[in-house]
C-alpha cells in the first residue's frame, strides 16, 4: 500500500510555523472503497497530512527528534475542496501557541492555491511511549 508522505518542505521557522508539500498517490487501496467511481481522500487522512506536517516541524527542533505526538484537540474543521488520486497539495501550519508538552496550530491544506481543509490542531507530546510489538 503506498502511503501518503510529505515529499519536501517548503519553509520552516522556529516559533512560526512551515510549509510543506506533496502528491496524493494515484495507487492507493483507500480509493477502491472512497469512493467508487469517484475517488477522494477520505478526510481523516487529510487530518493525518496536517498532523504530519506539525510533527515534521517539531522534529526540526532542537531535542525534538525521535519524540513521538498524537492528535489531542481537532477543531473547526472544514472541508471545502475535494483531494484525489494524483493531486499536488500544499500545507500550511501557523504555530498558535507552544510549550514543551503541547502545540497548537492553524493547520491549512491547499489544492491549486486554494484551501480545500482547515482546522485547529493540538499536538501533545507522548509522555512515555512505548516501544512497538512490531519493533
Amino acid at each position: 500500500m503506498t502511503k501518503l508522505a510529505i515529499e519536501k518542505v517548503l519553509w520552516a521557522k522556529e516559533g512560526e510555523g512551515i510549509t510543506a508539500c506533496g502528491r496524493i498517490p494515484e495507487d492507493s487501496e483507500f480509493f477502491q472503497d472512497h469512493f467508487p467511481g469517484f475517488p477522494v481522500l477520505p478526510g481523516v487522512l487529510a487530518l493525518e497530512m496536517l498532523k504530519q506536517t506539525a510533527e515534521r516541524y517539531l522534529d526540526s527542533l532542537k531535542g525534538g527528534a525521535g519524540q513521538h505526538y498524537f492528535l489531542k484537540q481537532i477543531r473547526a474543521t472544514r472541508f471545502t475542496k475535494y483531494l484525489r488520486p494524483g493531486d499536488d497539495w500544499e500545507s500550511r501550519l501557523t504555530l498558535v501557541q507552544g510549550t514543551d508538552a503541547e502545540t497548537t496550530w492553524d493547520a491549512k491544506l491547499y489544492y491549486h492555491g486554494e484551501v480545500a481543509v482547515s482546522a485547529k490542531l493540538t499536538l501533545a507530546k507522548v509522555k512515555n511511549p512505548q516501544p512497538s510489538p512490531l519493533s
